[in-house]
Parts: structure tokens; sequence; C-alpha cells
């Protein structure tokens, strides 16, 4: 059975599978250049279909995600409504409260009877057959299938699907139940989100800067401000936005915030930020009682690295599973899996690789070298050629294989550079014109990783993805320092040679000369530009860098920075 997959929110994104068996997947924003683009992704369709080599007439069934309600689920707006009317509150504050309130379920009710419509229609317009599955029944299923062993929960926690802002699950590992789930007016994601804007970033993109910044203040004097936003409800698995606090309120513009900018350092609000998150998320995992569990989470608040880990640690805990695309880019797989199982009657193949896009297309690679002023070479043995450049301290670039489904770049579409210098933060930043207190992740060979970084363990399959952050030995430490961060963790990428071949080969060659196991691995792209795709992409990128070495396919392209 082929199934098209199609996500179309935020990184709207197409996966095909065929019979249950994820070949390919790419996001629109890689194709039209336009970062996070949401909408039908017209262009990954036939994209994603030519790597599947399928024909749109050859899909069975089109999956995507939307379903849900007619209109808001009334109860729980009635019941936040009933719990402000019998508050002690001045009228004043309770009609803030009420009209925030209302404007919510008037959102609500516009996406729902709108925009979500709106885009089905265009979907079922492909002339396929469509099965419509939950935003955060697809989220969880990524959890599910992705990881595709045993039982244990499944947490889902976003800004707003169209059925909630978080959910809970429990899996057999083979189905699941949804055990709870949060409103959108309690949304952790939009509480992030009010922060990152209040920070003067870009709320639902620039939330990793203020993640960046928080391990900058260990003990933040906003965290009492900033945790009393947000809450846990004991025994009912769900999250409480504050309403008295800001939460919510349009536009993610809230003045408690603008307050806190005003008296505090952007690093002490980061972090207090950050820990509030932690602590809430952190009391949902505890309230699943001693286990040991299997985690297995999805959704975009869990781009944030720290918390993962944070979550990886909790001593009821025994794994922690980040699907890799885990924003709403992975909807598209989620959904597509779904449908699988519904039709099929069987599991789908366990996700075992991110590199599923297209691969740079030699005919194109030669125009734009032919075309582009640059020196080229095709090396006998590429890998070993970078692992000496490497070792030699020369940045690298590379744009080789298919491009990773998902926000990392693993490899395929990465810039990298040896690991031992820790002016790198300051002076390829700026190269990339990159915030320069954001630090980069390093890619480790798997078999001294269990040396490198504590708790392991714990989520050693998330490690594969570059997903989670873990407290770093000594031994990173000094072999390493550039891609430990000032608190002491990194996010790595552990590389064994079955998953990522020809990246093993060029981290071997560089540890076979320099003795390290660790380079800095970084996306190949410019601030505020999607990951590079194409030959066309890496070409601009690569002179816009002014970087040394570009590997693009087979070719080793040098700049005159090259010496």
């Amino acid at each position: 059975m082929n199934i098209l997959g199609i996500s179309f929110l935020s990184d709207a994104s197409v996966v095909v599978l065929r019979d249950g068996r994820l070949v390919a997947a790419i996001a629109e924003e890689r194709l039209n250049r336009v970062k996070q683009w949401n909408g039908i992704p017209h262009a990954a369709v036939e994209k994603a279909l030519q790597l599947a080599g399928l024909s749109l007439a050859d899909v069975d069934v089109v999956a995507t995600h939307g379903a849900a309600p007619a209109e808001p689920e009334s109860e729980p707006y009635r019941e936040k409504e009933r719990a402000i009317r019998a508050a002690p509150l001045p009228p004043e504050v309770a009609e803030g409260q009420l009209r925030r309130l209302a404007e919510r379920e008037s959102h609500e009710r516009r996406v729902l009877g709108e925009r979500t419509p709106g885009y089905l229609a265009e979907v079922r317009a492909l002339g396929r057959p469509v099965d419509v599955h939950g935003h955060h029944e697809a989220h969880a299923a990524t959890g599910l299938y992705g990881r595709g062993v045993g039982d244990g929960w499944i947490l889902t926690i976003d800004g707003w699907g169209e059925d909630g802002s978080s959910s809970l699950w429990r899996t057999d590992g083979k189905g699941m139940s949804r055990v709870a789930f949060s409103n959108s007016f309690d949304s952790l994601g939009y509480f992030y989100g009010a922060v990152t804007k209040a920070l003067g970033f870009i709320p639902h993109r620039h939330e990793g800067k203020v993640l960046g910044l928080a391990a900058y203040c260990p003990q933040p004097k906003s965290l009492a401000e900033l945790r009393s936003m947000i809450d846990y409800d004991p025994g009912r698995y769900r999250f409480l936005g504050r309403m008295e606090r800001g939460l919510y309120v349009p536009r993610m513009e809230n003045p408690l915030l603008s307050s806190l900018v005003g008296r505090l350092p952007r690093e002490d609000i980061a972090a207090g930020t950050q820990q509030s998150l932690e602590q809430v998320v952190a009391a949902l995992v505890d309230d699943l009682g001693a286990g040991p569990h299997r985690l297995m989470v999805a959704g975009g608040v869990f781009a944030n690295v720290k918390l993962n880990q944070r979550l990886a640690e909790r001593p009821n805990v025994s794994e922690v599973y980040v699907f890799p695309n885990m924003g709403d880019g992975g909807l598209a797989a989620g959904a597509a899996w779904l449908s699988h199982v519904r039709r099929t009657g069987t599991p789908p193949e366990r996700f075992a690789t991110a590199l599923l896009g297209p691969a740079p297309d030699e005919a194109e690679i030669l125009h734009e070298l032919q075309g582009g002023g640059l020196a080229y070479a095709r090396p006998g043995d590429m890998e070993d050629r970078v692992g000496e450049l490497l070792a030699s301290g020369r940045v690298v670039a590379r744009c080789a294989g298919p491009m990773e489904y998902g926000p990392r770049a693993l490899g395929n579409r990465s810039i990298l550079y040896h690991a031992s210098d820790p002016g790198v933060n300051d002076w390829l930043n700026r190269r990339l014109k990159r915030s320069e207190f954001m630090p980069f992740a390093p890619a480790t060979l798997a078999d001294v990783a269990h040396e490198r970084y504590i708790g392991l363990d714990a989520a050693r399959e998330t490690a594969k993805f570059m997903a989670i952050t873990f407290a770093c030995t000594r031994a990173m430490q000094e072999e390493a320092p550039a891609a430990v961060h000032v608190d002491g963790t990194a996010r790595p990428q552990v590389i064994d040679a079955e998953s990522y071949p020809a990246f093993h080969r060029i981290l071997t060659a560089y540890r076979r000369r320099s003795g390290r196991s660790s380079v800095i691995n970084t996306s190949f792209n410019m601030h505020e530009e999607p990951i590079v795709c194409s030959a066309a992409d890496a070409i601009r990128a690569f002179k816009a860098s002014d970087l040394p070495y570009l590997v693009l396919g087979d070719y080793l392209v040098s700049s005159p920075s090259a010496g």
C-alpha cells in the first residue's frame, strides 16, 4: 500500500510510506526556501513522489491531520469561566480574564470552522482517498511507531493543535489510548513563545535562543514570577495556564513579561522560563508512578533538548525517545503510520533513518560548479580527504547524500569543524550571521560515546538524531571544549557505521589523524534560511559564508580562502 502523508501547519512536510516503510520525506521550506512555511506543500508532494518512484495515481490514500470537533469543546471553557467568576478577583481583573478566554475560544472557532476545513479541501482536491487524523494523535503516533518497541507512555506538547495543546497516551507497543489532554488556553508552547517574544525574538521560531541563553543564569530571580504562569494539575495529567498571569493573551503580548524584561537581564528571564517548563513537565512524569517507564515524546515543545534531558534523568524513567521531526512537520509521518495501521491491521516498519530526502543532482552539481568560478576536484576517497582537512583545522561544509527529515542537520547538510577550538562559537556564528551565544553541537563516534556523555543509556536512540542534551564527562570537556555549553552539557549526534556510513568514515579518518572522536556539526545554512537542499542552495550559502571547503556530492570545492 502506498500512503502519502501531508502536514500543512508550520514546516509543512510530506512523506511517502510504501508497505509500511518510510521511503521519502521532505519539507516544503527546503524547496521554496521560506523558513517554516505553512500551507499545502505541493512542491514537496511532487518531490517526495519522485523520490519514491511513484505518481499521484499510484497513491492508495492520502493521510493528514486536522480531525477535531466541529467547534471547541465547550465544557473546558465553561469550567474555566466558572472558576474565574467564583474567584475573589477585582471586577476589572475578572473582566480581563473573561475577555481573554472569549478571544481564545473565538480563535479556535475560526480555526476549526475556516482554516482547517480549507486546508483539508485542498488535500482532497488531490483526487485520492483521504484519511484525517487528530493533530495530537498524529504526534503520538510518531512516538509509538518511531520507536517501535514495547509498552510505555506517550506525551505530546506543542502550542496548539485542533485537539488541545498537550496529550498523554498509554501504549502496549501496538496501539495507544488517550488518557488526558490540556486545552489551548493551558499551552506550555504559548507560554514559552510569549517569553520568546518579550525578549525580542520571533515566537514559534526562536525558542531555541531562549534555551541557549538560559544556561548563563543558574539561579534566576525571575523563577517565582514565571513559574506562577504555568502549573501541573496533579492526578489529571494536564497542564494549567494561569489566566490571571497573562495566559492566554492575544498575539503573545503579555504585560507581566514586559515588566520583567524592564527589571531583569534576559539571561535571567530565559533561565526562569526554562526551569518553569522543566518543573511542570517533570511533575506530570513523576505522577506516572514508580516505573520504570519508557517515555516517548513529540510536539514542538520537545525541540527543547534540555527539557528532554531532564525527563531522561527522572528516577521513574528508563528511556526517553524523541521523534527526530518532533514539530508539526512530523505530523505527516504520524498520519501516514496511523493510516497504514487502520487500513492494513499491521504495524509499520520501525523508523530507522532521517536521511529520506533528495540527494544533490549530479547534472545540477556540474552546472553550478562550471558556472560558479570555483575550484573543484573529485577525490578518490572523499571521506578520508574530509577527515584530513578537519584534522588540519579546516572548516568543511557538506551537501552530500539524502537530505535529513526534520530540523537537525545530521551530517549530510552540515558544516563540520574540529571541536578543540573554544573560540569557534564566536567567529563561526558571526560568519553565519547567527547569535553569538548559541552553542554548537558535536558529532561523536558511537564506540566512545558512553565515555563522553553521562546518562546516554536512557536516550541512546534519541542521541542518534541530536534531540537531547547530556552532561559531559571530563574526557569530553577536555577533548571537545568547543562543543560543550557553559552549563557543561552538549547536544550530540552519536554516529555509528550502520546509521551514518559516510559520516562514520569521515569521523574515523579524522580520529586516525587527530586522536579525537568528536567534531562540531552545525546546520549548513545562513541565519534565518532553511537548511540547504540543492546544489544551487549549497553554492550560494558557501559563497555567502566564505567557508574554505565544500563537499558537494562527489566533488570537493575550494574557495580562495582555502589558501
